[in-house]
């Protein structure tokens, strides 16, 4: 048996890059090195936007929009194609994205202009850049009257030079015409440019966070707009996928599990929640997917003993991104010979989940697919106070749908399937004092039926 020790040095040999780049993922037992993916790439629609167009429009019109405002880095990405570095800095108004209603109207990406680079290179479909840079008369704000705020700073930045005597190549002549002065001095006249182009200076528009608003009224250039709370309605939109989004979460999806399956067998006894999360993001990363949360155990790294036992069920829930959009998957997980309760309860999962499996289509509501997974596990033996039976939403978040918005505060709502949702069926059963097991997979839902992202293997693992 290979020491923990080991299993933990091919771990972080992967994150150093110093495996063979050209081998197959790990895909069975194996504490060794861990072999990275060559086909990291995008796949399917490739490099198309994002957004769910028609589904937008729709939506927008339904809940009497003339347009979108997005701040929230998951909804600029989804408009825009694109995840700016400033962003990932975490600057406090690092990008906006805008999208109008008014189909013959531009929608853009508004941040930093050092994007232009990124965006120049062509890699994919983005939204056109409204730049910002920085103020070149920025003493004239200090401690500024509020008819001060009202007048436009005046903008600078940088322009890189260009060596003498020289011919660009196509990529480094493609930055340099993207690559110009920025439009804007800074995040709010940016995105009070882009809102006059968008044809959104007036109307009633949806932003995900309400500092826009106060971001806009800062300046005086709020008049004219009735701001709407939109979080909901971008998840609205959201929770069903567009071809380019499922071409990406079907590769997620397959990652996530393949890297969840090669971690769990690896698993040996006395093994840790830390050391195990540790080797899901390893595997996670050899497939190209990042690490979003792992749990093991009874709840979230909880193993009742500290550490995995022999003969003692527990459950795995991992879930890791590709490309920004999530897989999630989940089994039961037993080291050793597993005795009868265990192999019982794993039976009624696995007979809840093709009770549900059975009937679940588009026009089905969530409720009833959920009593369904329910009841059938009653009647296969599992405890009733046990028993998790939940849908949600997967993509770029981990739950992507819409909650009430008659109360201040997120509730659930009977949702009705839709065709290409992308969903998991969350069937945990919790037992403190005796252990736990999981069953989740990630589908697509169809007119007739549902697609699966993954392999919908038997919901026990025995290792």
């Amino acid at each position: 048996m290979v020491e923990r020790r080991d299993l933990l040095k091919g771990a972080a040999m992967t994150a150093a890059g110093l495996v063979a780049a050209n081998a197959e993922p790990a895909a069975a037992k194996s504490a060794g090195t861990i072999q990275l993916a060559t086909n990291i790439t995008h796949p399917g629609v490739d490099g198309k936007l994002l957004v769910n167009k028609p589904r937008a429009y729709a939506i927008m019109e339904e809940m009497k929009v003339d347009g979108l405002i997005a701040l929230n880095p998951t909804n600029v990405y989804y408009l825009t194609n694109t995840r700016p570095a400033v962003m990932k800095m975490q600057w406090q108004y690092a990008a906006f994205a805008t999208f109008a209603r008014d189909t013959t109207r531009p929608n853009f990406l508004i941040t930093s202009s050092s994007q232009g680079w990124d965006i120049a290179n062509g890699d994919r479909e983005t939204a056109p850049l409204i730049g910002f840079g920085m103020a070149t008369n920025w003493r004239d704000y200090i401690n500024a009257s509020a008819e001060q705020k009202k007048i436009e700073p005046k903008v600078g930045g940088r322009k890189y030079p260009v060596l003498e005597n020289t011919v660009l190549t196509q990529r480094e002549q493609g930055w340099m015409d993207s690559y110009n002065m920025p439009t804007a001095a800074t995040p709010a006249w940016a995105l009070v440019k882009a809102l006059k182009e968008a044809g959104l200076r007036k109307g009633r528009i949806a932003v995900d966070d309400m500092r826009i608003k106060l971001l806009l009224e800062e300046i005086g250039q709020a008049d004219g707009i009735e701001f709407v709370p939109g979080d909901n309605i971008f998840r609205h939109i959201r929770m069903v996928k567009s071809e380019a989004e499922l071409a990406l979460q079907r590769v997620g999806g397959k990652n996530n599990q393949d890297a969840a399956m090669a971690a769990v067998k690896a698993i040996e006894a006395g093994m840790t929640f830390a050391e195990i999360e540790h080797r899901f993001r390893a595997e996670a990363a050899a497939r190209g997917n990042d690490l979003v949360f792992m749990l093991a155990g009874v709840t979230q790294g909880l193993f009742p003993d500290g550490k995995a036992v022999k003969g003692k069920p527990f459950l795995i829930d991992a879930v890791s991104s590709y490309k920004e959009y999530h897989g999630d998957f989940g089994r039961m997980v037993c080291i050793g010979e597993p005795n009868a309760e265990v192999l019982k309860r794993a039976k009624a999962s696995k007979i809840g989940r093709e009770a549900a499996f059975s009937v679940i289509k588009a026009g089905k509501s969530w409720r009833e697919i959920e009593d369904i997974a329910r009841q059938a596990q009653i009647k296969a033996g599992m405890p009733a106070e046990t028993i998790i039976s939940q849908i949600h939403t997967v993509g770029l978040q981990h739950s992507d749908h819409p909650t009430r918005s008659d109360v201040f505060f997120n509730a659930p709502m009977d949702h009705v399937l839709e065709e290409n949702m992308v969903i998991t069926l969350d069937l945990p059963h919790i037992h403190v004092g005796w252990g736990a097991g999981h069953n989740e997979d990630l589908i697509r839902i169809t007119k007739t039926g549902f697609e699966a992202f993954g392999d919908l293997s038997d919901p026990l693992v025995v290792i």
